[in-house]
Order: structure tokens, then C-alpha cells, then sequence
């Protein structure tokens, strides 16, 4: 009995396994398609919630109207001798400060409250207590840092006749001098829209020797 030619049966399977294939393929691209059609559409309603945050019209005199504020963000001191970094939670209300400072991985650095006739400083356990915050922190950690004009200086609202501002009013630089007569020097970098006013993100603060990196991270009324 006569055998069929085996190409036959091999060019029909491949037509047909081509056939399938060529099948899934298109299967697959149409179910990219309608994926990548998703996202964007996605994506569009998003920007259309969040639109950008419109500036308030005289937003200074409204940052300085504030009395109560949180700012959470980076610190690092840079110095001839030293290199530290911590993070810092950092709060003001009603003329009163509190700081707090932990290592990178969380280990609580130092804790600082303002109270009504001095200041506290909770560091290695023990608790000290001096009238000046600067001088306070300065003696048990080392860190120069000018807590006592911190709401102005944090905020860029630095109140001196030499200070340069940019094109929409936001300072760029200042100086001033701290309780101990020490005259520090500050550059504003960064700054973002928070409630309607600028607040800044980056700075640096530079003392003789001493140069502080300031990072923001979050600011909260």
C-alpha cells in the first residue's frame, strides 16, 4: 500500500501551529493595547483631581500670620571637624519650639521643649535644663545650631534690609545674629507651594567653618 508523502502531513502542521500562533499574538496585543489605553486614562483622571495649589495672593503677610506649624526633614552639619546628619521633627506653637532629632535608623538623638522660663533637653536618658535652647543643645551634643531665631529663618522669613528675594518674592538670601553674637549667613534652593504659601525645601546655613544642609520633607498648619 502506497505511503502518503511525508511533507504532507509536516507543511500542514506548520501552517496550522503558524496559524495559532500568529493568533495568540494578535490575542495579546490588542489585551496591551486596552492595558496601556487603562493606565493612560488613569493617569489623566489623576491630574485632573490634583490640580496644581494656586498661590494666595499676599501669601507672606499669611506666613506670618502663622502661629502653629510642623516641619519634618533632614539636617546635616558639616564642619573642618565634624560630619553628622540626623532627622528632625521640628514644631512651633505659640512662640514655643520643640525638636526632636533621631539617627537614620531611628534611634532617638535628642529631644528639646521650650517652656515657659527655660528649656528642656532630653539626651542619653537624662534630662537637662538651661534657659538658652541653642546653648543647651550645643553643650551636650556639640551641634551649633540658632534655635531662638528657627521660626524665621525655617520658614525664609528672615526680617532684614540686606536680604535678596527672587522674582516671586521668595527669599533667596539673609543673615542675621544669634543670641551668642554669632553672625550666620543663610541660601534658600528650594521652595514648594504649601497651603498657598512658599515655604522652602532646601537651604544652607553657614557659620565661620560650619555649613548646615537643610532638607524639608513636609510642612504642616
Amino acid at each position: 500500500m502506497p505511503e502518503l508523502p511525508a511533507p504532507y502531513f509536516k507543511v500542514g502542521n506548520f501552517t496550522k501551529n503558524q496559524s495559532n500562533m500568529e493568533s495568540k499574538e494578535h490575542h495579546l496585543t490588542r489585551f496591551h493595547l486596552i492595558l496601556l489605553m487603562f493606565f493612560l486614562f488613569i493617569t489623566g483622571c489623576a491630574q485632573k483631581i490634583t490640580p496644581p495649589q494656586p498661590q494666595t495672593s499676599d501669601w507672606r503677610a499669611s506666613l506670618k500670620e502663622q502661629t502653629s506649624w510642623q516641619a519634618n526633614g533632614k539636617l546635616a552639619f558639616i564642619s573642618d571637624t565634624q560630619r553628622q546628619s540626623a532627622n528632625f521633627n521640628w514644631q512651633y506653637n505659640n512662640n514655643k519650639q520643640q525638636l526632636i532629632l533621631t539617627s537614620f535608623i531611628g534611634t532617638r538623638i535628642l529631644s528639646l521643649t521650650e517652656l515657659a522660663q527655660h528649656s528642656e533637653l532630653q539626651h542619653d536618658g537624662k534630662t537637662y535644663v538651661d534657659a538658652d535652647s541653642q546653648q543647651l543643645v550645643k553643650r551636650l551634643t556639640g551641634l551649633d545650631l540658632p534655635i531662638a531665631q528657627a521660626p524665621t529663618w525655617l520658614t525664609g522669613m528672615v526680617d532684614n534690609p540686606n536680604n535678596q528675594y527672587d522674582t516671586q518674592g521668595r527669599l533667596s538670601e539673609s543673615t542675621w545674629i544669634d543670641q551668642q553674637g554669632q553672625l550666620w549667613q543663610a541660601q534658600y534652593q528650594q521652595f514648594s507651594l504649601v497651603d498657598g504659601m512658599w515655604l522652602p525645601t532646601r537651604m544652607n546655613l553657614s557659620h565661620k567653618t560650619l555649613r548646615i544642609k537643610v532638607q524639608l520633607n513636609s510642612w504642616q498648619f
